[in-house]
């Protein structure tokens, strides 16, 4: 094996895992080619978030347990302020869909710091993408809707970026694109 493809990380070409049509199929290959290089990313993340900003978080790698018919159509690493688990927390996702890659601060619809982020994003008037998750769907919305998160308890906040690509094909890029995009995430 040459060192060029030595040192790839996580290519475009591995996108097309999300289109494996089969359940186990699929989620065999996240398992076996996505997951691991979602999680050595997350260590190197939180490793870089805690010399940095003296903030310790955990990464945990989405594990999809509660599926068991229909294959996700993107995967991440979740970094949470709790060693035991991410949904009951704000926390950073990082991760891979069909679709391209991302980095979003999250609140999913049971967490406690839902209210807080609805109104960051409110007050600091954010220049990121927005989505209020109503269910399992995402919706794009805006400023002015944010606070609406708030008065439903089945709705969930997304914040981050969108890529339809990813951002190198090495951890160095990977990392790279991550931090600055957290940086920008980070007053939330």
């Amino acid at each position: 094996m040459g060192t060029e493809s030595k040192n790839k990380f996580l290519t475009a070409s591995e996108l097309d895992i999300f289109t494996i049509p089969g359940f186990s199929e699929r989620m065999t290959e996240i398992k076996t080619r996505i997951s691991p290089k979602l999680g050595l990313l997350g260590e190197e993340v939180v490793n870089n978030i805690q010399s940095s900003k003296g903030v310790v978080l955990f990464p945990h790698v989405a594990k999809h347990a509660r599926r068991v018919i229909n294959p996700p159509d993107e995967t991440w690493v979740a970094l949470s302020p709790s060693p035991r688990g991410y949904k009951m927390h704000a926390h950073l996702a990082i991760g891979v869909g069909y679709y391209g890659a991302f980095v979003k601060c999250v609140a999913k619809s049971e967490s406690a710091e839902k209210a807080l982020l609805a109104q960051a994003v409110n007050k600091l008037k954010t220049n990121r993408s927005i989505w209020i998750i109503k269910g399992d769907n995402p919706v794009e919305a805006d400023l002015e809707s944010v606070l609406e998160v708030i008065d439903h308890k089945s709705y969930g906040l997304e914040i981050g970026v969108v890529i339809p690509e990813v951002p190198g094909e090495t951890l160095a890029a990977w990392l790279d694109w991550t931090l600055k995009e957290l940086e920008s995430l980070w007053p939330l």
